[in-house]
């Protein structure tokens, strides 16, 4: 053995400096190769698992998170509701004797200047946990009066419920001035709230909206509308436009220094026309006109784009 060792080493220090490069890096792969089947490769496979554990780790602390958010999301809630319902108990608490709604109910309609037909007191009703305390109210005024009436009433400390409503108008010929039917209710507890009780913060307790629309009995814009395009000559429109919505085309039509938008189907002129085609540049107008010996027959007409007949 040592005698090919000896053998092994004086061939190696006589060989080229190629072949002795050669033959230690061959020796010096062979080591690492040895270094790592023995250690390195233990090393990585450590490495490797440590790094798969905090991906892991990663990954819970991240849904411990979204949990945790949740969890306070479901608190606010809770603690909102609990709010909410305090104010109610407390609301349904505070609605006292019947003579105080009254004077609410007739101060309200003072304010918003109404004059109230009829107040009339209906039986109690007896529930569980509370007692209904029903009215039948009739009241004469505006649209908006009438609606910010309402509206006070739902803004009242006490728990007020509006319904089976009826709403005309005192005079056909005069259709602002409406009567307005309506059932209120008003609710309090059957076992009163303990007189130092704390009044809760109302603040955070939604409210209704205070927007009104225009009467029901008021004829619309489009109604009006309609009432003139027809009532005007057909020779008195010039087409200045068109637009497009919700891939509907609509007609800009003036008269009279008033633009008016139509579409398809509208009337138009005093010969019972209709718009029976819109482009971009002109609009076609079916009418009907009586022609001697022929009786009443369908004329077509076409008004263009101001612009496009100038140009033309």
């Amino acid at each position: 053995m040592n005698l090919v060792s000896d053998a092994f080493w004086q061939q190696l220090a006589g060989g080229t400096w190629f072949r002795q490069g050669a033959l230690l890096l061959g020796i010096l792969g062979m080591l690492l190769g040895l270094a790592y089947f023995i250690h390195l490769r233990a090393l990585f496979v450590d490495v490797g698992e440590r790094i798969e554990q905090s991906r892991l780790l990663s990954s819970e602390s991240a849904d411990k998170t979204r949990r945790v958010q949740v969890l306070a999301g479901s608190e606010a809630q809770l603690a909102a509701a609990h709010k909410a319902l305090d104010a109610a108990l407390w609301r349904l608490a505070a609605g006292g004797e019947p003579a105080g709604l009254l004077e609410d109910i007739a101060h309200l309609g003072h304010e918003h200047g109404l004059f109230i037909e009829q107040l009339e007191r209906l039986p109690e009703v007896v529930h569980d946990q509370h007692i209904e305390l029903p009215m039948q109210l009739q009241l004469q005024g505006t649209y908006v009066a009438l609606a910010a009436f309402a509206l006070g009433l739902a803004r009242l400390p006490r728990l007020v419920t509006l319904e089976d409503f009826s709403l005309i108008p005192v005079d056909a010929q005069a259709p602002a001035q409406l009567r307005m039917q309506v059932r209120a209710s008003a609710y309090r507890a059957r076992v009163m709230r303990a007189s130092g009780a704390a009044i809760p913060d109302l603040a955070g307790i939604e409210r209704p909206a205070a927007h009104f629309s225009r009467s029901p009995f008021e004829p619309s814009r489009v109604q009006r509308q309609r009432g003139d395009v027809q009532g005007l000559p057909l020779e008195q429109f010039e087409m200045v436009g068109s637009l497009v919505r919700h891939q509907t085309r609509f007609a800009l039509l003036r008269a009279a220094g008033v633009v008016y938008r139509l579409q398809l189907g509208d009337g138009l002129g005093r010969d019972n026309g209709r718009v029976v085609s819109i482009e971009e540049g002109a609009v076609e107008v079916a009418e009907e006109v009586y022609m001697v010996g022929k009786g009443w027959v369908e004329r077509s007409r076409t008004l263009r784009l101001k612009a496009s007949a100038e140009a033309g």
